[in-house]
C-alpha cells in the first residue's frame, strides 16, 4: 500500500449563522415553560415564538451573513416554524447540530498536509511575505521616529 496522504476536505459552512441556531434553541426552551404552564395559550405562544424566530433568523442572515432578502426570509421561515412547533425538543434537536456544524466550520482550522517533496505550500509563502512586510514597516517606523 503506498504511503500517500489523502488531502483533507474542509468542513463546509453551516446554512445558517451560529447566532440564529442559538436563538432557535433559546426561544424553543424559554417559551416552552409558558406552554407547560398554560396549555390553552399554546396556539398564541407557538405563534409568537414562530414570529420571533422568523424575524431573528431573517435579520441575522440578512445583516450578519449579508445574504439576499429572499434567502434570509426563507431561512427565517424555516427556523421560525421549527422554533414555533409546540414541543421543546424540536428547536433544540435542530439548533444544536446546526450550532455544532457552524462551530466546527469556524473554529477547527485544519492545516494542509505537508508535501513529501519539500516544496513550500502557498500558505507558508503568505506567512513569509507577511513577516518581510512587517520588518519593512517596522524599519520605516524606526527611521521616521529618529
Amino acid at each position: 500500500m503506498p504511503d500517500e496522504i489523502e488531502p483533507r476536505r474542509p468542513i463546509p459552512p453551516a446554512p445558517i449563522h451560529p447566532l440564529a441556531a442559538l436563538a432557535t434553541i433559546v426561544l424553543d426552551n424559554v417559551f416552552g415553560v409558558f406552554e407547560i404552564i398554560d396549555p390553552l395559550a399554546l396556539v398564541l405562544t407557538s405563534l409568537g415564538v414562530g414570529v420571533l424566530g422568523t424575524v431573528t433568523t431573517m435579520l441575522l442572515q440578512r445583516y450578519l451573513v449579508k445574504e439576499s432578502w429572499g434567502a434570509s426570509v426563507a431561512k427565517g421561515l424555516v427556523m421560525g416554524i421549527i422554533a414555533g412547533v409546540p414541543f421543546q425538543v424540536t428547536g433544540t434537536a435542530i439548533g444544536i447540530p446546526l450550532l455544532a456544524w457552524a462551530g466546527l466550520h469556524e473554529w477547527v482550522k485544519l492545516q494542509p498536509p505537508k508535501s513529501k517533496t519539500g516544496q513550500i505550500s502557498p500558505s507558508d509563502e503568505v506567512v513569509d511575505a507577511e513577516v518581510v512586510d512587517a520588518e519593512v514597516v517596522d524599519a520605516e517606523v524606526k527611521n521616521v521616529s529618529e
